[in-house]
């Protein structure tokens, strides 16, 4: 019996050696940073924190010394040397001086229309998309996708998304929302506006609205943007199978789907999309 509880102390004290916590914080405020990214560029590896600004690296999978970086948006980058099996290793995050939110006035005079952008309707369900899979490799990874969308030139203001789920097979996923300019039908510099965040659980189908209304999110003047839906927290449902989030697809030439599921990974760009608009103010 005694060398039982022996073997089952030294095996779980090689467990507890084998990993190691980040956590994750603002330099100024203390607050844990929550859903922060976690670079490891010597394995071209990216994974997110959870909400309480944690992330756990497995030292067995991710050998010591094991350079580390730390960014969120807003704040500077942060790159750290894991060198010993410490149990926990504070990063300190400092605000970024340099992204500042423009302050927008829309013109006195502007007529204000409602307009959408995007893909309205639901489709007829023929081609409905496993449209993506987690599992134990790829739930802490930020997945990202969305849609590259035309609008207009003119200045508008974002009230709210639109996302139609026919189905998930997980027990509940968080995600950001994230809208970006666009050049070479890709995404490239994100617009600043405060976090949106929603959840979508096994039990969610139909239209998912978030109204963004009161964050006051302005475009101006950018005719392509791309809005960016990124994995933040996923509860699986079954690890021996496939937990897929499911939408209705479409081809099409406009309003295309764009996705990359690592930060040291280029966008790719598909000839298809689903349902997902947005609703906006537009000052004409």
């Amino acid at each position: 019996m005694k060398k039982i509880i022996l073997f089952f102390f030294v095996a779980f004290s090689n467990i507890t050696q084998a990993q190691v916590t980040l956590q994750v914080s603002d330099q100024e405020s203390k607050e844990n940073i929550e859903f922060a990214s976690i670079l490891l560029p010597d394995y071209h590896k990216s994974f997110v924190t959870d909400e309480k600004g944690k992330f756990v690296v497995d030292t067995e999978q991710y050998k010591l010394p094991l350079k580390v970086i730390a960014e969120q948006f807003g704040f500077e980058q942060k790159e750290i040397t894991l060198q010993n099996t410490t149990k926990i290793y504070n990063i300190s995050l400092t605000p970024s001086s340099e992204i500042l939110r423009e302050i927008i006035i829309p013109p006195a005079n502007a007529k204000i229309k409602e307009r959408t952008f995007g893909r309205t309707n639901e489709g007829s369900g023929k081609i409905s998309g496993q449209f993506q899979s987690y599992d134990d490799e790829n739930k802490d990874t930020g997945l990202r996708f969305g849609m590259i969308l035309n609008t207009n030139n003119k200045l508008k203001k974002i009230k709210k998304v639109h996302w139609y789920i026919t189905g998930a097979d997980f027990k509940k996923a968080v995600y950001g929302i994230e809208f970006y300019e666009v050049e070479s039908g890709k995404p490239t510099k994100r617009i600043p506006h405060e976090d949106i965040r929603f959840t979508i659980t096994n039990n969610t189908t139909g239209w998912n609205i978030v109204n963004v209304e009161d964050l006051d999110i302005y475009i101006n003047g950018n005719k392509k943007i791309a809005a960016i839906i990124k994995t933040l927290k996923v509860e699986l449902k079954s690890n021996t199978q496939k937990n897929y989030l499911k939408t209705n697809v479409g081809f099409t030439t406009a309003n295309a789907i764009v996705a990359k599921d690592s930060e040291f990974k280029d966008w790719i760009k598909v000839p298809m999309n689903y349902p997902f608009y947005i609703t906006v103010d537009s000052y004409e």
